[in-house]
């Protein structure tokens, strides 16, 4: 097979890659490139190139962000991450807290229902003593009723405690 080229060749591809070709060129080179069967394929090819730089330049166009949104975006990112970072010191000392109230919680409680058993074991021994058993009784009864009020408050709170904590710690 032996390759053949023209001397129109260059200029063909020239004025294709320029955007002038057929409408802006000389008439001569678009009649000789319809009769030369070597122009003929350079301008099918060149013509088919061109054509799809256009079209990828067009598309890179609509793809590509402008620059200030690109700017924008980074910012955004920058600022969430700065905040994150910033936040989570605060959300382990809040956590550590809520740990710390509910352990106090815990622990007070227990120390009531102690205070509760110590008073139903002074009951008994009090039911024992027997001349005086009715005043201690009564003084007994007094107690484990002012006791109450006491020991539904400290349930009331833990109930309470975890509503809180989680409406402090959670992200709105």
């Amino acid at each position: 097979m032996a390759i053949t080229e023209c001397a129109y060749e260059a200029h063909i591809v020239e004025t294709i890659v320029s955007g002038r070709w057929p409408l802006a060129c000389d008439p001569s080179l678009v009649a000789h490139a319809g009769h030369c069967a070597v122009c003929r394929e350079v301008v099918t090819v060149a013509a088919a190139l061109h054509d799809e730089e256009a079209t990828a330049r067009q598309e890179a166009r609509l793809r590509v962000p402008s620059a200030a949104i690109v700017w924008w975006r980074a910012t955004i990112r920058a600022r969430t991450e700065s905040s994150r970072i910033a936040e989570r010191p605060i959300t382990v000392a809040q956590g550590l807290a809520g740990a710390c109230a509910v352990g106090l919680a815990c622990g007070v409680v227990g120390a009531a229902w102690r205070s509760l058993e110590w008073f139903q074991r002074l009951g008994d021994i009090i039911s024992d003593v027997g001349p005086r058993r009715l005043d201690i009784t009564a003084a007994s009864a007094l107690i484990l009723q002012h006791a109450l009020p006491l020991v539904l408050g400290l349930g009331a709170c833990l109930l309470i405690a975890p509503l809180a904590l989680y409406l402090v710690l959670s992200d709105d």
